[in-house]
């Protein structure tokens, strides 16, 4: 049951990482058409245009986990994220200078956001347990590749899903996930858990 609850987990980041990729190549596109428009002029539409079939047979690809084109996801995420850096810089200097005023600030931040996003989805994407459930393979953990100390287990955060490092016989409904700072003991555990001692 828990196997089928990671599963869905996968799949459905999966499909939000294929839904953001598209929606970045997309934006990525638009915002170099509208700042190198005015340099390069109608040049830029073609240099803009060659790559799209390339693009769009990586995402079919991905999305329907051909092992072939997950390597080049990776490689057009690290692509996309070095252009919204260099995208930022630009939106950051144009309002330093004043020619764009907040707007440019507004901008920069949105950007200096998606590469953060960006980088969370290319987190994903190189993650073992991910590589290993898109290729197909069962996602095996190395208990050598992960140091535990006396009295550790291994546990998935209920909200987020990272896996933690935990003592259970001392965790308590106050101890919270580093990651995403929620409780890692749910209320209704705790609940049940103080029904049988009673």
């Amino acid at each position: 049951m828990a196997e089928d609850a990671d599963t869905d987990q996968l799949d459905l980041a999966h499909r939000q990482s294929g839904m953001m990729l598209v929606f970045t190549m997309a934006l990525i596109g638009f915002l170099l058409f509208a700042t190198l428009g005015a340099i390069l002029g109608p040049t830029i539409l073609f240099v803009l245009i060659i790559p799209i079939p390339f693009c769009i047979m990586i995402v079919r690809a991905y999305f329907r986990l051909e092992k072939w084109a997950l390597p080049w996801v990776s490689t057009i995420w690290m692509v996309a994220i070095a252009l919204c850096f260099l995208l930022m810089v630009v939106e950051f200097t144009a309002a330093i200078e004043g020619s764009t005023g907040t707007w440019g600030f507004v901008q920069g931040l949105l950007l200096l956001y998606l590469c953060w996003s960006m980088l969370q989805r290319l987190r994903l994407l190189r993650h073992p347990i991910f590589r290993a459930w898109y290729s197909g393979e069962n996602p095996v953990l190395d208990a050598g590749d992960i140091s535990l100390q006396s009295g550790e287990v291994l546990a998935e955060c209920p909200h987020c899903h990272s896996l933690l490092a935990v003592q259970p016989t001392i965790l308590s409904r106050k101890d919270k996930c580093p990651k995403c700072h929620m409780t890692l003991v749910k209320p209704e555990s705790v609940a049940l858990y103080s029904s049988e001692e009673e």
